[in-house]
């Protein structure tokens, strides 16, 4: 329980950024293409990061890494808030990225290891706390801009929150494993079958950073709902990934991950395209959900598959490898919405990622013997 706690402080500190983007986007005076343009910067900080995360983490363990990184990534967040031009925005994007897949890099590290311990899975439900934190700072978010409280005031609070639970729950997170070898010598190019594992998280991160950061747009500028209304279709997706990953371990150990993986692809072609047919606000929102029940379980599947067939302090090299291919969904998708954007407009925009769940359902197939 206490490992979960740590997946929910990343994502509240994500999910807080999240909800109030429209806000700093507005402050900041932006197009979508030069907003979307200055959103690069923090995934380019989580790709650059990946190799320090998987390094430090297999040279340190995971319990110290977490533990550092419980610390900076609140303090990164609470930059966001002091920002107040384009290149003190970008500068501190790139360090929230960074600091944030070192978090992601030895938290899923932890779980790895512990999920060796059971015969099943459980790793869907650790980021099922990813996910419910995410829905809370979508509602918190909500709240905040209802009350006009700024953004900087919302990150000091999570950031207050975040490090008392550390001072409190350290002590319980797992050793972990360290590596035995010289790190230098446990990086090198990806096995065939972790870059197909690695392509199935890059169709999905690109939907997810989508989501995260242009769903609070779509609903402003295509639905055009009120102020007070727009992190609606956050929430939705939220919500829905919330739930779906909390079932997800269940669905997986009855009917095995492959299937599951195929039905996810097809689930989010589905909602973005009912999103985008229909842009009201009960039918995009339906839509949104749908989104999230299809997301929920990829990259808890994958991860948790890898993991657990890690080699001995080697778990964190395979995921960091894996999120190497990955995340450039994150580096290339908010960004790519925006320009998308500004060429054809954001519902359409929103159309072209539909077909990323067909391939997601394809590569699935493919991995028929591995899942």
């Amino acid at each position: 329980m206490i490992l979960s706690g740590y997946f929910f402080l990343t994502g509240i500190c994500f999910s807080s950024w999240a909800s109030r983007i429209p806000d700093i986007k507005t402050e900041l005076g932006l197009s979508d293409g030069a907003f979307g343009g200055l959103l690069f910067f923090l995934p380019i900080g989580s790709f650059l990061g990946i190799p320090i995360s998987g390094s430090l983490t297999a040279k340190h363990g995971s319990k110290k890494i977490v533990t550092i990184a419980a610390i900076i990534y609140p303090l990164s967040l609470i930059s966001l808030g002091l920002a107040k031009d384009t290149t003190v925005l970008a500068l501190c994007l790139f360090v929230f990225g960074m600091a944030g897949n070192l978090f992601n890099v030895s938290v899923n590290t932890q779980a790895a290891s512990l999920s060796k311990f059971f015969d099943k899975s459980i790793t869907s439900t650790f980021h099922g706390f990813w996910s419910l934190a995410g829905f809370t700072g979508g509602l918190l978010g909500g709240f905040f801009v209802a009350n006009s409280i700024s953004p900087l005031q919302q990150f000091l609070s999570v950031a207050f929150i975040g490090w008392v639970f550390l001072f409190f729950s350290r002590q319980y997170l797992m050793p972990g494993e360290k590596s035995s070898v010289p790190v230098s010598k446990m990086w090198n190019k990806p096995s065939p079958l972790l870059l197909q594992f690695g392509l199935v998280a890059l169709t999905n991160m690109i939907c997810e950073g989508m989501m995260f950061d242009w769903s609070g747009i779509y609903f402003q500028q295509v639905v055009k709902v009120s102020a007070e209304w727009r992190t609606m279709g956050y929430i939705s997706f939220m919500a829905c990934m919330t739930t779906g990953r909390m079932f997800a371990d269940s669905l997986i150990n009855y009917w095995g991950a492959r299937k599951q993986l195929m039905l996810s692809g097809l689930v989010v072609t589905l909602g973005l395209i009912i999103a985008v047919s229909y842009p009201n606000f009960i039918i995009s929102s339906i839509g949104f959900m749908l989104v999230g029940f299809g997301v929920s379980s990829v990259i808890p599947t994958i991860y948790g598959t890898v993991g657990r067939n890690a080699a001995p302090g080697k778990a964190s090299i395979d995921l960091a490898s894996v999120s190497s291919v990955g995340f450039f969904g994150f580096l290339m998708g908010p960004p790519l919405i925006g320009f998308l954007s500004q060429a054809i407009g954001l519902r359409w925009a929103f159309l072209c990622v539909a077909s990323l769940g067909i391939v997601t359902f394809l590569q699935a197939h493919r991995l028929k013997k591995y899942l």
